[in-house]
């Protein structure tokens, strides 16, 4: 599994907890250097479309990243202490996708006793940078100062990082050009039911749903029971591996 150059398994985890733990300046800064021109985002709660280069007047160029700061404004004013925790952090190369278990707690300031502990799945697609970060109008991102370094290392001839080592696109003493930068252009955040419920109906709305799954359990084996036989004789399926080896004879 070889990461991106500036999406290690280490510099993601620090792009999350900027996003939801960090100030507001931090976030802005973070969804500008790290999300690409017209970035899609999708929760239960809201979704953002890929916006371009849109023109309002008396504002100028805008695209959905300002929306996807607002989200994550609005995210930490309502909770402006959340609990997080990052229990893995997968890539899948091919796919350019990054997998995130998340646990965090959302305890929302003015609901006496709101306490929300959630567990997730973020998935963030991933796209080499065909542009600047800070086009199309919007205010320009921070430097992005861990590329920068290991471009100059390369540069120099010292030895790169291990990260520009495996993704192959440096190399100690050569003079390869700058490695590939890539940006999130869709976040995804995927809760079950009962994790999603625990927003907004807490631990009894999370019990619910919880006593409605099993029921539906229930109810699945009842019907296999009951309709099982029925079904195997109007439509009879052909064993594992029949078809093969009928082909074969």
């Amino acid at each position: 599994m070889f990461w991106p150059v500036n999406f290690s398994a280490h510099e993601i985890k620090q792009v999350i907890r900027s996003l939801t733990q960090g100030s507001s300046d931090e976030q802005h800064d973070t969804i500008y250097r790290y999300f690409a021109l017209g970035a899609a985002f999708e929760h239960p709660f809201c979704r953002v479309p890929s916006i371009k280069n849109l023109q309002i007047p008396g504002v100028g160029s805008v695209d959905s990243r300002v929306l996807i700061t607002a989200i994550y404004r609005w995210y930490k004013i309502l909770s402006p202490k959340i609990e997080l925790e990052i229990e893995s952090c997968v890539y899948d190369e091919r796919a350019k996708l990054i997998y995130l278990s998340i646990f965090q707690v959302f305890s929302i300031w003015f609901i006496p006793f709101h306490r929300a502990p959630v567990r997730l799945v973020t998935v963030l697609h991933l796209a080499p940078s065909s542009s600047s970060p800070g086009g199309g109008g919007t205010p320009p991102p921070p430097p992005y100062d861990a590329a920068q370094e290991k471009l100059h290392a390369v540069q120099e001839g010292a030895e790169p990082s291990y990260a520009a080592v495996t993704a192959g696109e440096a190399s100690a003493g050569s003079g390869s050009s700058a490695p590939t930068r890539y940006v999130i252009t869709k976040q995804q955040d995927l809760y079950q039911v009962n994790e999603f419920l625990k927003f907004v109906a807490m631990t009894p709305g999370s019990a619910v749903a919880g006593f409605l799954q099993l029921l539906a359990t229930l109810l699945c084996l009842a019907g296999a029971l009951v309709l099982g036989r029925f079904v195997d004789a109007v439509w009879p399926l052909a064993k594992v591996g029949e078809g093969k080896e009928k082909k074969q004879g």
